[in-house]
């Protein structure tokens, strides 16, 4: 068997330093594409918002909401721009903290409390004689327009089992780019929906 030396050559000085230097460079870049991107989370009703107290005057009505029905695009974690009049983006980075319906119940809550009208979901109240209402949601949606677009219709039946059916096109427009300006227009339109609710919720007996 014949064995042969080989030889490998020591780098030296600054053409040390220039290869570690790109070593470390390539494996920097390497470790950097693979940490996952910040994810950021929103709340669609205010946590600081004192109307989610529990003391609301003698006077108040109460409402008990049975249903809150959602368009399918709604029920994604991820928040949801309109592009064109025929395309929906559902962004992977920008997330509801909460599910839509839990957080549009919260802000109507909130909304509602400040105009004499108290709010609950039916599992949170085991009465008989109340306002009940029902809420289907067509479109609640930040688009390329400028605007929240805000769309649908509910069902106040009173305690005499009386129905009465209302429709309502809000729009809100944005007073900058971006999801939080979004969430601000959205919460605006919310409190819109909840003046003409209570508006008619007074007029029951």
């Amino acid at each position: 068997m014949i064995l042969k030396r080989i030889t490998v050559p020591r780098f030296k000085g600054a053409k040390f330093n220039k290869w570690g230097l790109l070593c470390i460079t390539i494996f920097s870049l390497m470790a950097c594409s693979g940490t996952p991107s910040s994810l950021t989370y929103y709340l669609l009703h205010s946590p600081s918002s004192g109307a989610m107290s529990e003391t609301y005057p003698t006077t108040a009505k109460l409402v008990i909401i049975d249903r809150i029905t959602l368009p399918e695009y709604l029920k994604h974690r991820g928040l949801v721009y309109q592009t064109s009049d025929t395309n929906l983006h559902i962004s992977t980075k920008h997330l509801w903290a909460e599910p839509v319906e839990e957080g549009l119940t919260k802000s109507l809550k909130q909304a509602l409390a400040t105009r004499n009208v108290k709010l609950l979901r039916a599992d949170h109240y085991d009465g008989k004689a109340a306002i009940h209402i029902s809420l289907h949601v067509t479109d609640f949606v930040s688009t390329h327009k400028g605007e929240v677009t805000f769309t649908g219709d509910y069902v106040i039946t009173s305690s005499l089992d009386e129905l009465t059916h209302f429709t309502f096109d809000l729009r809100t427009d944005l007073e900058n780019d971006g999801f939080s300006a979004s969430i601000d227009a959205m919460r605006h339109a919310i409190d819109k929906l909840a003046e003409t609710i209570a508006i008619e919720v007074g007029k029951i007996d």
